[in-house]
């Protein structure tokens, strides 16, 4: 994606095989006659295609495949650094590594910096300050080429974009691509050294980069079925795609020797194969390896049958206007998605905002600072001497460049560090700190409140939220809130899928007289602060027990998660949490799953039906071993705070309106209490007022994201939960002791 040499050596015959060498030579090897060389115009158009198909997934989400346009670039690059410096070794016998990675520098880093500057600045004057210091550690990365790194360690889910989605997340394929560029000269300059030992170096060149790639392809589907997500951004699960590349530019002697009547057909068919790809290959399970296969060998097919017609516009990617297209591609890819990201957060609040205007718009500035990016700084950098060698009398030309590349630096420094001075003295004390404890009076439970007055207040907090037409100060700040929220390290640990015993998940006096216990997925951890605040404040009467996993919802199906460690760990996690109720034997039992649709094992959508049969299985289990069972439903799901909040909307944008599935699985769940004996929990009076759910109350982030509360606001609303678990015939502890 980021080499303009798209000139293609067609040796004729095959250089060096079975020639004897002058050992008298420096290198020990003769260099080999000059070659014939042609410009392959249809690989700007390979280009062109590629950079459009990603362009229009990111834009539109369309082509559902397109995002293999990155694997189209991948191959490209793969073939053109090596055909580069196998050539170069080939006529000269050496590979000149200073000489190779001063074009690299010219020709990347000029354009990255300048589109990393202008994101930062937009992102200052755009982001809260959360999200800004955010998007400047993913400059940093990108800037040192390890972005691809960052995003695989913070989980990153490539597929699942939307406002908090970093502007620079596009740059993991340009870092892999410069690790890539680290390792494979050398790799290249060994396997010639050892060719030349052989009578057909070619041949060995050729068969010893193929095994490295069916070996990397071997290590990516490992990589794939271990962790499709991290496996996405790595570098070892990507790396066979670039050496396809590299195999095809060492076996392009033979492929030249393909009869041209084949060539048309077979270039078609490659096109067709890219194009296929865009529109079959899934992003949720099999990617990188094998469905990458598709995209990453039509591709291959492409470059290596190079078909050149007598009437140029024949070749449906030879033309001028792709040619162009493919010119400024690499420009054009840097400056996509932050001009995609940046236009539809200005969006936010304005009649095109949803619709497909922002990002028709974004592309055509895209384009434009493609084409300015290409003009005044990729070329002329690319061309100029900047970094080579100079004689005394066009040294002051290279200071003066030099110069010119200091000062942007530096203006990016400076930028960048008081960007962050300013947004930690806006933001100074509140960021999410969770402690390790909750004390009655910072948690609010000990003065709180109690029964209908509780519930009052919260109603009466909700109501003024409602009515907010601005963003008021929260505590913690909502920024904070969405720049990677995390629970409470003890209670966050005991969700994980070892589970640390139910010793370190217990809350409260060890003899207290009423014990509770809590179950199911994510959501029931939410509730676990509240719960715990509960106990803390219950003088002794209350003690809770966390038994929940993150991402393994407590229901007879197995079901499916992108984490492997979660998805192999649920079931036994769920078996024993059954065996743990047995002991523990819990006064009361809370069960508390996600509403929001979830896959099974084989990826196929759990239905309600299903879902009743599981949670039927569970209970009929659970209830001999349970005083009472609280289906405790989880808050409604509708705006993810993290998608509809912007410093410039207002709060109603991100009002959550309970949805007709959500009330459906309630009168599920109602009635698979009842058959037990127990009772379903309505939270609907702590976090929303009738069928409106604000995102904030009583100055506190009511949710982090779609539908998992906040510790803080768990914790707030904990006497009136308790309240209305009472009005249900659930009394946790005597109020006049609590």
């Amino acid at each position: 994606m980021d080499s303009n040499d798209t000139t293609a050596t067609l040796p004729r015959p095959l250089p060096g095989e079975g020639r004897r060498r002058d050992r008298s030579s420096r290198s020990g090897i003769k260099p080999a006659p000059a070659q014939r060389s042609t410009i392959r115009l249809d690989l700007q158009g390979l280009r062109a295609l590629a950079v459009g198909l990603v362009v229009l997934n990111h834009a539109f989400e369309w082509p559902a495949g397109g995002f293999v346009g990155v694997d189209i670039f991948f191959v490209i690059s793969g073939f053109l650094m090596t055909s580069v410096l196998h050539r170069e070794y080939e006529r000269h016998g050496r590979i000149r590594f200073l000489a190779f990675y001063r074009r690299r520098i010219r020709r990347l880093i000029p354009a990255s910096v300048a589109v990393l500057t202008a994101t930062i600045v937009a992102a200052w004057g755009l982001f809260g300050s959360g999200r800004f210091i955010t998007t400047l550690w993913d400059a940093v990365a990108s800037l040192f080429f390890v972005s691809n790194w960052r995003f695989a360690a913070a989980a990153t889910d490539y597929f699942a974009q939307g406002t908090q989605t970093s502007p620079l997340q596009h740059y993991w394929s340009l870092s892999l691509e410069e690790q890539y560029y680290v390792v494979w000269p050398a790799a290249i300059l060994l396997i010639a050294v050892l060719a030349r030992r052989t009578g057909r170096p070619r041949v060995f060149a050729a068969l010893t980069t193929l095994a490295i790639t069916v070996g990397l392809f071997v290590l990516s589907l490992q990589l794939t079925h271990a962790d499709i997500g991290t496996a996405y951004f790595i570098t070892p699960a990507r790396l066979w795609e670039l050496s396809v590349g590299a195999t095809v530019a060492l076996g392009m002697p033979w492929f030249s020797r393909l009869p041209s009547v084949f060539r048309p057909v077979l270039s078609v068919l490659a096109i067709a194969g890219m194009i296929a790809a865009a529109t079959i290959t899934p992003s949720d399970h099999g990617f990188p390896a094998p469905w990458s296969a598709v995209a990453v060998l039509s591709t291959a097919m492409f470059i290596a049958v190079p078909w050149q017609p007598k009437v140029a516009w024949l070749n449906p990617l030879a033309n001028p206007f792709l040619g162009y297209i493919g010119d400024i591609s690499y420009s054009l890819y840097l400056w996509h998605f932050p001009a995609l990201i940046f236009v539809i957060e200005l969006a936010r609040g304005t009649p095109s905002y949803g619709t497909p205007i922002p990002a028709l718009e974004s592309i055509a500035l895209s384009v434009l600072l493609a084409a300015i990016s290409y003009r005044f700084i990729e070329e002329p950098v690319r061309r100029s001497s900047w970094l080579e060698p100079q004689e005394k009398k066009r040294r002051k030309t290279a200071i003066k460049t030099a110069r010119i590349r200091l000062i942007a630096v530096s203006a990016t420094g400076a930028v960048a560090v008081g960007a962050i001075a300013a947004s930690l003295i806006v933001d100074r004390g509140s960021q999410n700190t969770p402690s390790e404890g909750t004390p009655p009076v910072a948690d609010g439970t000990s003065n709180a409140p109690n029964g209908d007055s509780a519930i009052q207040s919260v109603q009466t907090e909700l109501t003024e939220a409602l009515a907010a037409k601005q963003w008021p100060e929260l505590a913690p700040s909502i920024d904070s809130v969405l720049s990677g929220y995390k629970h409470d390290p003890a209670v966050a640990a005991c969700g994980e899928p070892t589970y640390p015993g139910m010793d370190r998940c217990t809350w409260g006096a060890a003899d207290a007289p009423t014990s509770l216990a809590i179950v199911g997925d994510s959501t029931s951890m939410a509730y676990v602060a509240m719960l715990r605040a509960l106990a803390d404040s219950s003088n002794g009467q209350l003690k809770v027990t966390s038994l929940g996993m993150f991402g393994c919802p407590f229901v007879d199906v197995q079901t499916s998660n992108s984490i492997a460690e979660v998805k192999k760990a649920c079931p036994a996690h769920k078996l024993q949490s059954i065996a743990n109720m047995a002991t523990l034997k819990p006064d009361v039992l809370l069960i508390t799953n996600t509403y929001t649709p979830y896959n099974d094992i084989d990826g196929q959508r759990v239905t309600e039906e299903a879902y009743e049969a599981g949670m039927r299985s569970y209970l009929n289990q659970l209830a001999p071993n349970a005083g009472k069972v609280v289906m405790f439903a989880p808050p409604p799901s509708d705006k993810d705070v993290r998608e509809c909040y912007s410093p410039r909307t207002s709060p109603r944008d991100c009002v959550t309106k309970v949805q007709t599935y959500w009330l459906e699985r309630g009168q599920r769940e109602m009635r698979l209490a009842t058959e037990v004996d127990g009772v379903w929990f309505d939270p609907r009076p702590l976090v929303c007022v009738g069928s409106r759910c604000p995102a904030f109350a009583g100055g506190i982030p009511t949710k982090f994201d779609l539908v998992h509360l906040t510790d803080e606001y768990s914790r707030h609303i904990a006497p009136a939960a308790k309240a209305l678990l009472a009005k249900e015939g659930v009394e946790l502890f005597d109020p006049a002791g609590g």
